[in-house]
């Protein structure tokens, strides 16, 4: 049951990185923490790849090095991923989203002009779409708990719903 959830957890995670990379992010900080403390660090861009080999083995493409890592999932404790370089998320005028994590309402800051504003799940389907400009509260206390992207016509946000 642990290592179900392990790998939930972990094709998640990747999931998500793989969305924020292309998500406008030009490198991303990977820190795979091992099960005996070790730590191992790779900076990967848009042109490397991290995936699962037979639901087993984590996979990590670099091709700048043109190397692969193949990790057991039994060996890892912890992944993590940063952003290194990107779009500067402290810009007073840049599109952004809070409180996040959310509990019922989203307030959407910064939209210019009118938006068609579309929230979907990690799976690709489309859970709720609006119109908003400016700074606008939605309810989303009908979405389930989970990680969702706020698509606009300009920008895409990850959003944590609790």
């Amino acid at each position: 049951m642990m290592k179900h959830i392990i790998k939930r957890t972990l094709f998640l995670l990747i999931s998500t990185f793989g969305m924020a990379l292309s998500m406008a992010a030009q490198s991303t900080q990977v820190v795979v923490t091992l099960n005996n403390g070790a730590e191992q660090n790779y900076t990967m861009t848009e042109a490397d790849r991290m995936y699962f080999e037979d639901n087993t083995i984590l996979v990590i493409e670099i091709n700048e090095y043109k190397s692969t890592v193949k990790i057991p999932l039994a060996d890892i404790r912890k992944l993590t991923c940063h952003e290194t370089e990107g779009t500067n998320e402290n810009d007073a005028t840049a599109l952004s989203i809070f409180p996040n994590p959310v509990h019922d309402a989203l307030v959407i800051r910064n939209l210019q002009g009118l938006q068609t504003i579309n929230i979907y799940a990690l799976d690709g389907r489309l859970m709720k779409s609006f119109e908003a400009s400016g700074e606008q509260a939605i309810d989303i206390s009908d979405l389930a708990m989970g990680v969702y992207l706020v698509k606009t016509e300009s920008a895409t946000l990850k959003m944590i719903k609790l």
